[in-house]
């Protein structure tokens, strides 16, 4: 997955995957289901700490955009339906 991060910008670079992310996934270029690359493929595709997408990853995931199922990895969540 190729992420444009900006290394000269006051965004840490953990905000710009998640930035990023979630606009693929509210676009529905992320589809629900998804799975998302595993942290440490992601960090050395991107030339980033492990860490760093853990956090973007935490952040989606607070925000139900994502979720993890231990040991299978993280997926895109299903949109919340308005009742």
């Amino acid at each position: 997955m190729r992420i444009p991060l900006d290394r000269d910008s006051g965004i840490p670079l953990y905000r710009q995957i998640q930035g990023f992310l979630r606009e693929q996934i509210r676009s529905g270029r992320l589809s629900p289901g998804t799975r998302l690359p595993a942290t440490r493929e992601m960090a050395n595709g991107l030339g980033v700490s492990r860490i760093t997408v853990t956090n973007a990853y935490a952040e989606l995931e607070a925000e139900g955009l994502v979720y993890s199922q231990l040991g299978s990895g993280t997926f895109v969540a299903s949109p919340l339906t308005e009742l």
